[in-house]
């Protein structure tokens, strides 16, 4: 595996530590799920590996996931601040990864 830039790798294996923790919190505060600790632990795996494009494919997912739940965040805010600011850290992960040069030259390894 070839990781073309340090820093990169270390600011996406961040943006994967938290998608793993926030599944961990979800679960704690919320009902428990498998599929989203698993889903978390797949994204900081590709996150890691620096795949080409994969930075886009999860910068997408962590947009539509905060977008699809901004209405009920904002409408509970009381209640819900929580979910309104890992919305808001979905939101700075994605435009981080999409425009951050560092990582963006992290990825850049091919599949074979």
């Amino acid at each position: 595996m070839n990781t073309n830039n340090s820093r990169g790798r270390s600011l996406a294996c961040g943006i994967g530590a938290y998608a793993i923790g926030k599944a961990i919190l979800n679960g704690i505060i919320g009902a428990f799920s498998l599929k989203d600790i698993l889903i978390g632990a797949a994204m900081a795996l590709f996150l890691f590996l620096g795949f080409k494009f994969t930075n886009y494919i999860i910068a997408a997912i962590l947009a539509v996931i905060a977008l699809m739940h901004l209405p009920d965040n904002i409408s509970n805010l009381g209640s819900n601040w929580i979910y309104l600011l890992e919305g808001i850290i979905d939101i700075g992960c994605a435009v981080m990864l999409c425009t951050n040069a560092d990582i963006k030259q992290h990825f850049t390894n091919g599949v074979g």
